[in-house]
Parts: C-alpha cells; sequence; structure tokens
C-alpha cells in the first residue's frame, strides 16, 4: 500500500516498430532544422519552407521559432541523431545571434530579417511568443546544466542563457487593472494592446507561469484566468478561443501536466472532442492552427485557426475542415497507437515527404483539388516541426 504508484510512459505501449517509424519521422523533421540552420541564416531557423514556391524559404523568424529550434537541437542529440560537439556548437552559433538581436525590455520583437538580424516593421511584442521563447531557455539551461562535465564553454553559455532570461521583462506586458497579460506591446504605437489573454486553456498559459515565476507579476494573475467548462459524453473540460490542439497541448511540451488535474482532464477532453468531431466529419484528426489550402499573391499559404466548434468562443469553426500534422503529434503522449494509425492515414494521402510530414491536409470542400475531396498543403513551418 505504501509503494509509490508507477506510471508507465504510453509510449511504451507502442510496438518496436511502430516506436522505430516515429524516430524515423523525428529524424526527417530534425533535417528541416539541420539543413537550414546554417550561416545564410545565421543559425536561426527560418519561418517556413514551401515546396511549389520560386522562393522556397522565407528567410524571417520569431521568437518561438527561434526556442522551438533549440529544443529540436536538444531532442537532436537525446535521440541520437547528433553527438554533443555538434550540438554544443551549434547552440553556441544560435545563441550568439541571439545575443546580437535587438530587444525592447529584454524581450525579442516578433519578427527577424534573419539575413542581417534587423527586426521586421511595423515592430511589435508579442506576450505568447516571449513567453514561449523564455520557457524554451528554462529548458536549454537546465540541458547545458545536466550536460556539463566540467568544461569551460559550457559556463559562458549558461550565463548568457540566464541574463536573457533575467532581462526579459513581462511586467511591460501586464494590464495591473485586469490582472491580465495584453496580446502584446506595438512599438510604433507605443502602446499595450487592448485586448488580453483571459483564458486557462490557451497556449498563453506558459507566459503566465513564466513570469509568476520569475516574479515579474504575482500570483493572483493566475486565478484571473477563466476556468469556463463544456461538456462531452458525460465528461468535462476546460474551453479555449479557437477549440485548437494548439491551445491545449503545446504549453505540455515542456510544462508538467499533474494526472487528474484540470488542465490534464482538459488535455483529454480535446483530444478525445477531436477523435469524436473528425468521426462525424469522416476526415483524420488533427485540427488546429495550420496554412491551408488558399495563396496570396506571391504564393505563400493562408494561415489561421481551425479548431473543435464545441470547444471554441470564436465563431465559424465548423466552416472549414484543415487537419495539421502536428496537432496529432502532440497527441503522442496520451494516445500513441491512435496517433502512429492517423499519420499511417495521412502519410496514405500524401503527407510525408522530404522533412516528414507537411503541415496540414485542406478537406474543406471548396478548397479540394484531387479525387480524394482534400488538398495537401506542401509546406513545412518551423514552430510545427519544433513541436513534432
Amino acid at each position: 500500500i505504501s509503494k509509490p504508484i508507477v506510471q508507465k510512459k504510453k509510449y511504451d505501449e507502442l510496438v518496436d516498430k511502430d516506436k522505430d517509424y516515429i524516430l524515423e519521422v523525428g529524424n526527417r523533421t530534425w533535417k528541416f532544422f539541420k539543413e537550414n540552420l546554417c550561416e545564410k541564416t545565421n543559425y536561426l531557423p527560418p519561418d517556413n519552407y514551401q515546396e511549389d514556391r520560386k522562393q522556397k524559404i522565407v528567410y524571417r523568424t520569431s521568437p518561438t521559432n527561434i526556442g522551438l529550434g533549440l529544443l529540436s537541437v536538444i531532442a537532436s542529440y537525446d535521440l541520437g541523431y547528433e553527438d554533443k560537439e555538434q550540438t554544443i556548437s551549434l547552440i553556441e552559433k544560435m545563441i550568439a545571434s541571439i545575443e546580437k538581436l535587438p530587444k525592447w525590455n529584454g524581450h525579442l520583437y516578433n519578427w527577424y530579417n534573419i539575413d542581417n538580424l534587423t527586426t521586421l516593421f511595423p515592430r511589435y511584442v508579442s506576450s505568447v511568443d516571449s513567453g514561449n521563447f523564455v520557457g524554451y531557455l528554462y529548458v536549454l539551461k537546465q540541458f547545458l546544466i545536466k550536460e556539463n562535465d566540467d568544461n569551460d564553454r559550457y559556463i559562458p553559455l549558461i550565463t548568457t542563457v540566464d541574463k536573457i532570461i533575467n532581462n526579459t521583462d513581462f511586467s511591460k506586458l501586464f494590464d495591473e487593472k485586469n490582472g491580465l497579460f495584453s496580446i502584446g506591446y506595438n512599438i510604433e504605437e507605443n502602446k499595450m494592446t487592448d485586448s488580453y489573454y483571459d483564458l486557462l486553456a490557451s497556449e498563453a498559459r506558459q507566459t503566465s507561469l513564466i513570469a509568476i515565476a520569475k516574479k515579474d507579476v504575482t500570483s493572483k494573475h493566475w486565478k484571473n484566468l477563466s476556468r469556463t467548462l463544456t461538456t462531452l459524453n458525460k465528461y468535462k473540460g476546460l474551453i479555449s478561443w479557437s477549440g485548437t490542439a494548439f491551445e491545449y497541448l503545446m504549453p505540455t511540451i515542456n510544462i508538467k501536466r499533474y494526472p487528474s488535474s484540470l488542465l490534464d482532464e482538459s488535455c483529454k477532453f480535446m483530444i478525445m472532442s477531436q477523435i469524436e468531431y473528425s468521426k462525424k466529419l469522416g476526415i483524420t484528426w488533427g485540427i488546429s492552427e495550420a496554412a491551408f489550402n488558399l495563396k496570396d499573391f506571391e504564393g505563400n499559404y493562408q494561415y489561421k485557426a481551425f479548431g473543435i466548434p464545441w470547444l471554441g468562443l470564436k465563431r465559424g469553426l465548423a466552416d472549414e475542415m484543415v487537419v495539421s500534422s502536428y496537432g496529432t503529434i502532440l497527441a503522442i503522449n496520451d494516445l500513441p497507437n491512435e496517433v502512429i494509425k492517423n499519420l499511417r492515414k495521412l502519410e496514405e494521402n500524401g503527407m510525408y515527404n522530404k522533412y516528414g510530414f507537411y503541415e496540414s491536409i485542406d478537406y474543406t470542400p471548396s478548397r479540394a483539388r484531387n479525387e480524394k475531396n482534400c488538398s495537401v498543403v506542401k509546406t513545412y513551418m518551423a514552430h510545427h516541426q519544433g513541436l513534432i
């Protein structure tokens, strides 16, 4: 009775063939970063690689892209794709570029030109992007501490990462009056945007946790995040703004989920809702924000949030059907076998290529372009590759 309950990792449920498959998917996905974290990009991840566009690579990046790029470098070492020397060398180059980037109260701006490390206009600081970036820096710091074998090259790296974390002042993005984070700060207008993150089921909860941990805001802020619930099949879960996999599961890649907690149950509820809704539509599952099969005049795929109608407050979620590959893979620690089955179906639809799984598959009737009544969106986006 006194023995602790040892919870087996869901990943261990997979047979060896499926584990090998996942590792192969990971390796192909890693190649996006391995080939594009180079001198030409100042060792920062380009925002996207689109196969059928004249200029395949877009030479801009964001704080979330950079942070997930760092996590991908760490993961490539953990999974045995790269050795320690290659890993630390690449981290050193990435951190050197990050140090050179112009900042606002310690925050990275929302977009940079990675050719010359300058900000893109209009200049803006995004609360959620900053929270993501600093959250991933904490992971990097722990990785460097763990791997430090009394080698002097680690100390300057750890010191620099600490400095970037400490200099990032989240109080500048916080509205004291309503106790919430603004979505960001408009540098050109010199003011915070008058819209706020007020839901617990949001990708922005990492920003809240990081800011509280740094003591940039008080813990009272956590209580101000809405915990409105909805029900399905006698189960309950938190509602979000867009009903996306992204809002529920993105923060869990580096923030612990406590079994049976409200957030843990809500993540499970979202996955159940994904599978239920997709069955009704007769499509694969993994609905989240993504690029979809509509291009602008320059041939760039457009991008927006797609979600489960009963999970999101946003209107019009039932109007379109777009499934992202990362939206499926984020659930691998919950339902690994179901994720594998879903990935196999995506692969059968031509979703698997050079850098792993393409961005998304668009089932919206007005945009379906093949005999299977769907269109493959043949682009790879840095932050979604990082989440995979």
